[in-house]
């Protein structure tokens, strides 16, 4: 999309939210925090409809990658334990920084396989962590891709 001669893309940004529990070295008891995931794609504005995306598609598309670390341990999160080095190490440590890798993998391809998003790219991906029931976040990890602005 050009707007004064300069190309644009619209970074669209959707929220879920999961509750879970995990201990880290530093703070070695189990204990649970509230998570968002903001999910941000980027693209150009389709004429026929006027957006880059459904917002309500999109969000539903997410939902399940979030939905499945709703009220678990991440510790004994099956899909954790695959061979990509970063995604086990994710076991051991449930970071908002290793929650934020994970995301990306499992969701690129699966957004790349959709129709609907072609065209489209995950952008960047922001997990916040804050104590249960606490309505501001206290820390957050972003991944995007290479070249995306902060």
């Amino acid at each position: 999309m050009m707007v004064h001669g300069t190309a644009y893309e619209i970074d669209v940004t959707v929220t879920q939210h999961f509750r879970a529990a995990h201990s880290l070295p530093m703070r070695p008891e189990l204990h649970h925090h509230d998570w968002e995931v903001e999910f941000t794609i980027s693209g150009k504005i389709n004429p026929a409809t006027g957006m880059v995306c459904d917002m309500l598609e999109l969000a539903e598309f997410f939902k399940p990658f979030v939905s499945t670390l709703d009220n678990t341990v991440l510790h004994d999160v099956d899909v954790f334990s695959e061979s990509e080095p970063l995604i086990a190490l994710t076991a051991k440590y449930p970071t908002c920084d290793t929650l934020a890798h994970y995301f990306m993998w499992k969701t690129v391809p699966a957004f790349r396989d959709q129709v609907r998003f072609e065209g489209l790219t995950i952008s960047k991906i922001m997990v916040k962590i804050a104590e249960p029931d606490q309505h501001e976040p206290w820390g957050w990890a972003i991944i995007r891709a290479e070249g995306v602005a902060p």
